[in-house]
């Protein structure tokens, strides 16, 4: 019989039972009470979950018992935090085994391990996390947080107001580590940068010139362990000692040691195993190298609802792969035990016809990702900067584009076509932007672009108003022989159907990174995620998100009052942009904020800033089979921290 194409009616189909039960399961797990977060009043305190005595897992009881570590019940703080019960209580040991594509793909590690003053449930409700309850002052311009006490990091030393202050006084107000803090951020409402007060050894309060009630949507954390940072930083010992650590880090200057080292502001964490650290596992084994390990923490400060200390697995691998057969093959080999990221949409069929053979289950979360492109307004061609800040040329370039061509040749029409957006179910979901400028329609693209002057050449070229044959390279970080990347040439395709002349420019992510910093990429093959709560990380909306480049330069310059960066036109419409954010940040009313940012999405519905061309796709996540406590049906994105949003510590592997 001949194999047909899995379609998107098949897809959803198969996994609706699945997804169905799996939510269900999860809504029953959700925890409670929710921390509602409004300028005038207390958020409710996470009520601590009478649990028997504290158990830990059997490699730390070895420890103990050998006198090596003290007992589980004094690494805990005074009330643990108590994680709820996804599918089941968890049994400790094993392995995870995952992978990653070198050291600029930290970020897959990173999400293994993040932890904030408070965080999202499933169900997207706030809840108490390091922070065991806050305060907001009548305006929201005051913000009094309550750490959870007795934390310890890593090392066993205790996480208090000692690290906040140091933050506070070495980093964030240390000129070299900080020469001017970003405006206009979470940090800077109204244009000036917080204040810290230390209250007492768990209490402090962040103030701000302006109301502030944004703070309460995203989710922060300040990793700064005092007791170990200060033998690096001259404001604390002779900078003769200093400068010996700088040597022998093979850098050049203190500041530059301070960043890539010894935080967690770049890498610092998973390349620095010495850097004491609060989740769940540290780094052993750090890259670069074909394997990099993650050991438990013995200090951790969660547990689950019977009391076994947190995390239940014992350590996380990251295997080095250069490619997406290599991968792929250690999926369907059962070589991988759970992950979601980098694993491709596209090999649906794929990863679903190795279930057996692998042993693992696929799993799906709905994503708020966007295969898209983002035209850079800022690039350092002026005549292609000038083309792409033209609306009808940003137009043309969007109706020119088949999407159900990619979606059916690429994607096995499991996407939907739609312009980059929030998605459905987002409080800022709009049905009309959803569509905007994405009907095939060729003919008018070549109508608008006649309209802009650009004439056709006799080479099928249209000409730039320079006489320059019209090129732009399209750069991307997808991998050679992934399905994005045949995306990105079906896209070269529809753009020579209307003259204009495209290439793919393939780069790894490190490499890439200096580009969008740099301000050189012409046009990102990037997207956009952060759709589900565009509040909670507005960067794509404001132009602040570097690595999808819209306006990468006139950013820098807002986001350093001119100090930096291109200033835009007057008439530029970030301009508009950036005068609603910085209104929304300073409206005490978390209602009436979502409002006023509506006219933000407002702006890029008229304009289409940045082309999408699909979205909302189920977002796959392999599974081995005893690898539990992870289900389907939530949604997929990075200001989520994707799957992570169900808490990696209570993710366990069946030993028996």
């Amino acid at each position: 019989m001949e194999k047909r194409k899995l379609t998107r009616r098949d897809f959803l189909r198969l996994s609706a039972v699945a997804t169905a039960s799996a939510i269900a399961a999860a809504c029953r797990a959700t925890p409670t009470p929710e921390v509602k977060v409004a300028p005038t009043e207390t958020p409710v305190p996470e009520v601590p979950v009478a649990v028997p005595k504290y158990k830990e897992a059997p490699m730390l009881a070895e420890l103990v018992k050998a006198g090596k570590l003290p007992p589980v019940d004094e690494r805990l703080p005074v009330e643990p935090l108590v994680l709820p019960v996804i599918e089941e209580i968890g049994e400790y040991g094993g392995t995870w085994r995952r992978a990653y594509k070198g050291i600029a793909d930290r970020w897959g590690p990173t999400k293994c391990v993040e932890e904030y003053f408070w965080e999202y449930n499933p169900d997207l409700s706030i809840r108490a996390n390091l922070a065991s309850k806050w305060e907001i002052s009548e305006d929201a311009s005051e913000w009094t947080l309550h750490l959870r006490k007795g934390v310890k990091w890593s090392d066993g030393e205790e996480y208090n107001t000692d690290d906040i202050k140091f933050f506070y006084e070495a980093v964030w107000k240390n000129k070299t580590l900080t020469p001017a803090p970003e405006k206009h951020t979470y940090w800077s409402p109204g244009g000036v940068p917080m204040e810290i007060e230390i209250l007492d050894k768990y209490t402090f309060k962040l103030k701000f010139a302006a109301p502030n009630i944004t703070l309460g949507v995203t989710t922060f954390i300040w990793n700064y362990p005092e007791h170990y940072l200060k033998q690096f930083h001259p404001d604390y010992v002779p900078m003769s000692e200093v400068e010996k650590a700088v040597k022998e880090a093979e850098v050049d200057t203190w500041d530059q040691l301070f960043d890539h080292i010894t935080t967690s502001k770049k890498y610092g964490w998973w390349v620095n195993p010495d850097l004491p650290v609060i989740w769940a596992w540290r780094s052993t084994l750090p890259p670069p190298g074909d394997l990099i390990e993650m050991e438990r923490n013995p200090y951790f400060w969660q547990v689950d609802p019977e009391g076994n200390q947190l995390p239940y697995i014992d350590k996380v691998t990251h295997r080095l792969f250069e490619s997406a057969e290599v991968f792929n093959m250690w999926i369907i080999s059962g070589e991988i035990d759970m992950m979601q990221r980098h694993v491709e949409l596209a090999n649906y069929t794929l990863y679903k016809e190795n279930e057996e053979k692998g042993d693992y289950r696929v799993l799906t979360w709905k994503l708020a990702n966007h295969l898209g492109l983002n035209p850079n307004q800022t690039c350092p061609d002026k005549v292609l900067a000038q083309l792409f800040s033209n609306k009808d040329f940003r137009h043309a370039m969007s109706i020119a584009i088949n999407r159900e061509d990619v979606n059916e040749t690429i994607y096995d029409g499991l996407y939907e076509c739609r312009q980059i957006s929030p998605i459905s179910g987002s409080p800022q979901f709009d049905p009309e932007f959803e569509t905007k400028w994405i009907e095939y329609d060729p003919d008018k693209a070549n109508e608008l672009l006649d309209g802009i002057g650009l004439e056709m050449g006799p080479d099928g070229v249209r000409r730039r108003p320079d006489g320059k044959p019209l090129e732009v390279i399209l750069e991307t970080t997808a991998a050679i022989g992934s399905p994005d990347l045949d995306a990105w040439e079906l896209v070269v395709r529809y753009f020579a159907d209307v003259g204009i002349k495209a290439s793919v420019k393939q780069v790894e992510r490190s490499l890439y990174t200096e580009h969008f910093e740099s301000g050189d990429v012409e046009i990102a093959c990037w997207g956009a995620d952060r759709n589900a709560l565009p509040m909670k990380d507005p960067t794509i909306y404001l132009g602040t998100c570097r690595d999808r480049p819209w306006i990468t330069m006139y950013a820098l310059w807002y986001l350093t009052d001119g100090a930096e960066g291109i200033e835009p036109p007057a008439d530029h419409p970030c301009r508009e942009i950036w005068k609603i954010w910085e209104d929304v940040q300073t409206t005490p009313d978390l209602d009436e904020a979502t409002e006023k940012f509506q006219k933000i999405i407002d702006i890029h519905k008229e304009n289409v800033f940045n082309i999408g061309i699909l979205g909302e796709g189920p977002a796959l996540i392999i599974a081995k089979n005893n690898f539990r406590n992870v289900v389907g049906g939530y949604i997929c994105d990075d200001p989520l921290r994707d799957v992570h949003l169900l808490k990696d510590p209570q993710f366990f592997i069946r030993q028996t």
